[in-house]
């Protein structure tokens, strides 16, 4: 009984430590924000925060890696045993616009976060390992160089829609990644050669 009070209090101050850096994400840019201000604005002591992490920059990675497992998870069910991108891309999507949290570490980060290195690694020799299966006289060289292409669009596309505050619904760029995806997936295999 003891231990589940100590955990439940462990969970509490963490999430309060998250809470408080994305609300000062907010106003400040991360290298701007202090162990001093996360205490002050949830509330706890620095021994607290020191509890859980080293500085910082070590609760923003750590955030980063916990938000990137779970992304995985979409992929994981969505992409890694049979792909389908009509099934991954609104799953992603829904990931995001239910995931405040995700958006504001793109925002503040778009170009080098944690989170898409992790998920790209994670299971780009398997998309690859698809993709020559279902393309004829595709090459690895070639499926190489279609991987980038595609995640590397789609995902610049996904900050950009973030960064403009999701101003086309939902569904709509759900459409429009798809219909990408395909495109690129379907073009002839002469293409490929």
């Amino acid at each position: 009984m003891k231990n589940s009070h100590l955990d439940r209090r462990s969970k509490y101050s963490m999430q309060a430590i998250r809470t408080a850096l994305f609300e000062l994400l907010k106003e400040k840019e991360l290298q701007n924000i202090t162990v001093t201000d996360i205490c002050r604005l949830a509330d706890i002591n620095r021994g607290t925060f020191y509890k859980y992490y080293k500085d910082v920059p070590d609760l923003y990675e750590q955030i980063e890696t916990s938000i990137a497992e779970e992304s995985y998870q979409i992929i994981k069910e969505n992409c890694l045993d049979n792909f389908s991108v009509k099934e991954l891309i609104p799953n992603i999507l829904n990931f995001i616009v239910d995931n405040d949290d995700f958006n504001c570490l793109i925002a503040k980060n778009p170009t080098g976060t944690q989170f898409i290195r992790k998920t790209i690694l994670s299971f780009r020799p398997r998309f690859i390992k698809n993709m020559l299966a279902n393309i004829p006289d595709l090459t690895e060289e070639t499926a190489d160089i279609c991987f980038d292409f595609l995640l590397g669009g789609a995902v610049n596309i996904i900050i950009q829609w973030i960064n403009n505050g999701k101003n086309i619904p939902v569904r709509r760029l759900e459409k429009i990644l798809i219909h990408f995806i395909d495109s690129v997936l379907n073009i002839k295999t002469e293409f490929y050669i």
